[in-house]
Order: structure tokens, then sequence, then C-alpha cells
């Protein structure tokens, strides 16, 4: 085997992270450990991935008996070109992307565009839509994931749920074990903290002052950090010192609740068509609950 042969295309602050930890605990698969390789598609202007199939075929050892060789870069969900590379590349890939519910999706991202310095402190919600509609678009899974089932098929590609993998972790680690198809392994252990914490707003002062100029100026280094243990570490007792920020800390009005749920109201009937119930009574018009 020689080229990848699974991804993790998306969706960001819906719990990839969670999803590659996963994946990357089973024997029989090896994730990137570079997470994010932005191979495929068109990179954002801090976003530097390999230039050449060559250069991107050094992350995956594959004269190692592994039966999946995984890349999970969140920004590979958003375009139908996107897919059409990774299929000319190799079509009997699988693909799988994680979705959340919208709207607490779309908080997450707005509190993690603090933690980068792309949202001042002070900026509200209802303040930042107008000028960031990329908040509001990415969470609309209905317009971008179809184009990969399209193309890949049921049996190719897969959406997962964050909430119901939660909901029953155990169910979620056998599906995925089902559609890859791998044999069965003892679900990995998880701790307490999420894998891609956001922090609170003392927490998000010292990352832009600190890891946000190293992403910026020194990406290679930045890379390097993201795979260490030690980072890793240093990173959670940061956040236990200082605190963790939670989606549902930005309060919504009613007005601003009311507002999200009519436009995610395609994309909670997606997350239903494709079966999960989770989601099912955010279709109800909050007067009606």
């Amino acid at each position: 085997m020689n080229r990848v042969n699974l991804f993790v295309i998306g969706v960001n602050k819906a719990g990839t992270s969670w999803l590659y930890y996963l994946l990357d605990h089973h024997p029989d698969v090896f994730m990137a450990d570079a997470k994010e390789l932005y191979y495929f598609g068109e990179a954002g202007p801090e976003e530097e991935g390999p230039k050449t199939l060559k250069a991107y075929h050094r992350h995956f050892p594959f004269d190692q008996d592994y039966r999946y060789f995984g890349d999970a870069t969140v920004m590979y969900y958003k375009s139908a070109a996107t897919a059409d590379e990774i299929r000319a590349y190799n079509p009997d890939a699988k693909l799988l992307a994680i979705v959340r519910d919208p709207i607490q999706r779309l908080l997450s991202q707005f509190q993690y565009n603090k933690q980068l310095g792309l949202i001042d402190e002070a900026t509200s919600l209802s303040e930042a839509l107008p000028d960031r509609r990329y908040l509001i678009d990415t969470s609309h899974y209905e317009e971008t994931l179809p184009a990969y089932t399209d193309r890949f098929g049921a049996d190719r590609f897969k959406v997962v749920s964050l909430e119901a993998g939660h909901a029953d972790p155990g169910a979620f680690w056998e599906e995925l074990l089902d559609f890859l198809a791998l044999a069965r392994a003892p679900r990995p252990e998880e701790n307490d903290q999420p894998e891609n914490p956001t922090g609170s707003p003392a927490f998000r002062a010292v990352y832009r002052s600190t890891v946000r100029p190293l992403r910026r100026h020194f990406p290679q280094a930045y890379r390097w950090l993201l795979g260490s243990t030690a980072a890793r570490q240093a990173k959670l007792a940061l956040l236990c010192l200082l605190g963790k920020a939670g989606a549902k800390s930005e309060a919504l009005s009613p007005e601003m609740e009311a507002r999200l749920q009519k436009e995610f109201a395609p994309t909670y009937a997606y997350l239903r068509d494709l079966g999960f119930e989770v989601y099912a009574e955010a279709l109800e018009a909050p007067s009606d609950r």
C-alpha cells in the first residue's frame, strides 16, 4: 500500500480531534503524526502543508503493517473540488466527517477565533456575525457534505455525530469499527478533557501572546508543538489553572436563538434524515417547546 486510505475531512470545532484520538489508538490504524496536513484543496494563509506528493507521503510509514493510513484535515469538507482531488488520488479511500449541533459548533468556533486573536474579546456574537459569515456557513453541513456522499457513496463516506458519540461512546466505537471493517479492539480510554478545548478569556490571552506568534511566524515549530506530549500536558495544566470556555458560555438572547434556529432548520433536517435523532428536537420552533 502506498496511498493514504482514510480521511477525516472535518468539520472544524465539531470533534475532529476526539475522532482522530480514537482512530489513532486502534492498532491497525496509523494517523499522521501531524494532524491537519492541508495537502488537498486550498490551505488558508496560515496553513502550510506539503507541496509535493513525495513530501505528503513522508508522513506515513507505508512499509509498516497497518490497515489504514489516515489524514485528518478539518478543512477538506469545504469544497467539492477537494472531494474530486481525494477521489482522483484514491477512489478506494474511506472518509469520515464529524458533525455537532450547528449552533454549539458556531459558538465554539466563535470562542476559538477569540483565542486566535481573529475576534476581539469584547465583541459579542451579534456584533461578529454580520462580517463573519463563515461562522454560520461552516455549520451548514447540508451544503458541503453531500458532495462527498455523491462521489464516494455511503459505503465509503460516513457522517458521525459528536453528541451521539458522547451519549453512547461504546456504540459509537462499534459503529466506527464496523464502517472501517476493523478488528474488535477495546475503546480507547479517555480523560475528562476534550482533545482540543478552547480556553477561558484568561487562557486565550496567554495563548495569543505565546502560541499564536509561534504559529504565525514559525509554522514548523508549531507543528512540532502540536505533537509534543509535554506541550499538551502544559496546555492542560494551564487550562486547569485558568479555566476552559464552554459553547454555552455565550448567552444567546431569545431573538438570537430564534434567528439561529431558523437559519439552521435545513441543517437540523439534514441531520435528522441521516438518522441522528439527537437533533430532532431542534426542528421544533422555540415557541412550540
